[in-house]
């Protein structure tokens, strides 16, 4: 027989698109207690000792997890499926494989995708306005800018230096028995100091309304809200997705060589050509180095997805081959210097792969 957990005195509504770690913070703050508690009265399941995080904590569920909390608070199954990365699964992330539980599953998939399992970008406006609710997309290595403030997305805390919403020194947060959440602040620790930053108060870059608009499509594309083109053509949410990801690819193979033939701004062209400058050591790495991995930095995300939605923007192959021409041709000069080729290991559309094989005759992507 099934033991529900007990319904909560003081249950929070979530907000519209709110991750689930940020719903369960502002739950711990009405309730005055840590997360861990919150965390606990729901049904997960975390260890008895130390300061814990239940694995693929927001990221994937079972519907035996969807059922408890429902129970103890009223919100639906389907509200909190929608405020897990899975929600993604299939789009802008490959969630297959992960399992709640099993470690290695979900270090492999965060090593993989393009999305943060742990950590987040953030923009101060919106986290003031609405008093501390953290969207869920700002997780996806594709958040960039907000579409509403036209604001770059802060991922640095400028007083400690540590990735925002990560934990401790850049690593994984743990779900604290004995810290209250703190939604508006840095939370990082590094030597046992907790960084009190407030983050509306960090300062960013205003944005032009193209890359607003282009952030705002990759948030209906990974929803699925819309159809999904790619050079005119129709295809799936997953293969768009991965076209984009193979842009930037080529993009990367070919700094610096390719940085003056983009149209993205001086700041993005920098910041680019100081992600290659740090990540030479990965250029040996294989499929999981530095071409492959996720932007590290919103600026990078936003110059890499500025030119990524240009070339998936073309009308048709003919138009899709001339964009992808100066890319693919700075990248072929590195692409001898990798011992696999990642686009080959990337579920690519047709007509994404036949524009490539015209540029380069099928001789830079070896299988």
């Amino acid at each position: 027989m099934t033991v529900w957990p007990r319904r909560l005195a003081l249950v929070v509504a979530p907000a519209s698109g709110e991750s689930f770690a940020s719903w369960v913070d502002r739950m711990a703050l009405r309730n005055g207690c840590p997360a861990w508690t919150i965390v606990e009265a729901l049904g997960l399941d975390v260890r008895a000792s130390g300061d814990v995080r239940s694995l693929a904590y927001g990221i994937v569920t079972t519907p035996e997890t969807r059922r408890a909390i429902e129970a103890a608070t009223g919100v639906s199954s389907e509200v909190v499926r929608g405020m897990h990365l899975e929600v993604f699964d299939g789009s802008a992330v490959d969630l297959t494989g992960v399992r709640v539980g099993e470690k290695d599953s979900v270090r492999l998939a965060e090593g993989r995708e393009w999305v943060q399992f742990f950590g987040s970008r953030a923009c101060p406006k919106c986290l003031a306005a609405s008093g501390g609710a953290w969207p869920l997309w700002w997780k996806l290595g594709w958040a960039a800018v907000c579409p509403e403030h036209r604001m770059l997305l802060v991922d640095l805390c400028p007083r400690c230096r540590v990735s925002v919403r990560r934990g401790p020194a850049g690593q994984p947060g743990r779900l604290s028995r004995s810290r209250m959440p703190a939604p508006l602040r840095c939370g990082a620790i590094l030597s046992g100091t907790v960084c009190d930053q407030p983050i509306p108060q960090i300062s960013t870059s205003v944005v032009n309304r193209k890359l607003a608009d282009q952030q705002q499509l990759v948030l209906e594309m990974a929803m699925r809200r819309q159809p999904a083109l790619f050079a005119g053509q129709v295809v799936s949410a997953g293969q768009w997705f991965a076209a984009l990801k193979a842009t930037a690819m080529l993009v990367r193979l070919g700094v610096p060589e390719v940085l003056p033939l983009l149209d993205v701004t001086a700041d993005g062209r920098g910041a680019l050509a100081a992600e290659a400058a740090a990540g030479q050591r990965w250029n040996r790495a294989g499929p999981a180095g530095r071409f492959g991995m996720a932007p590290r930095t919103a600026l990078v995300a936003a110059g890499l997805l500025a030119v990524a939605l240009e070339v998936a923007a073309a009308e048709g192959e003919s138009e899709l081959v001339a964009r992808l021409m100066p890319l693919a041709v700075a990248a072929q000069m590195r692409w001898k210097e990798r011992r696999r080729d990642s686009l080959t290991l990337v579920a690519l559309p047709s007509v994404f792969t036949a524009a490539l094989d015209a540029v380069l005759g099928g001789q830079a992507r070896r299988q």
